[in-house]
């Protein structure tokens, strides 16, 4: 019986080592999944300034409706906030709402850090601006987009193997 605790207390400490493990292997694939989230509402606030000449809030609300939730909630609060607060800038609406919407996303700081970058064109700049300051965002995230999708396959192989390494090397230690 003693022997049978053992082993069962054994096995949930290497499964859930193994587990946690996965999760942190999951953590670039979320990242890579919101990035390529922000790549297409990006993509479709380009074509709505561009072809459509739709203001500003009106084209973060549009898009906001039709993106990931996620995604959606950033583009929806500025949206609102842009309508409320009329007098003031762009810039800081966006900035306030990115740095409250962090917290909620698997995004690192420089990925919120080029975001809020992105929000220095809002509102003030000439459409030219604001398309070029959309592509240079969209040029970071494709880059980082590659270099994630390049190691996110190791990432996930390892941090699996670690988990169950030291799930066992903790049952070692304690048997």
């Amino acid at each position: 019986m003693f022997l049978f605790l053992q082993l069962a207390g054994a096995f949930i400490v290497i499964l859930t080592c193994a587990i946690t493990g996965i999760c942190w292997g999951a953590k670039t694939t979320y990242r890579i999944e919101e990035l390529e989230h922000i790549q297409r509402a990006m993509t479709m606030l380009q074509s709505d300034i561009d072809f459509l000449a739709m203001p500003l809030p009106d084209a973060l609300e549009e898009i906001g409706k039709k993106s990931y939730y996620i995604i959606a909630n950033l583009f929806l609060k500025v949206a609102n906030e842009m309508e409320k607060r009329k007098q003031e800038g762009g810039e800081e609406i966006w900035k306030q709402e990115v740095l409250r919407w962090e917290n909620t996303t698997y995004l690192e700081k420089q990925d919120i850090d080029a975001m809020i970058h992105f929000g220095t064109s809002i509102g003030y700049l000439d459409i030219e601006q604001q398309k070029a300051s959309i592509a240079l965002l969209l040029h970071y995230i494709e880059t980082t987009l590659t270099q994630l999708q390049q190691k996110n396959k190791q990432q996930q192989k390892l941090y699996t193997s670690m988990g169950i390494l030291g799930g066992m090397f903790i049952v070692v230690i304690l048997l």
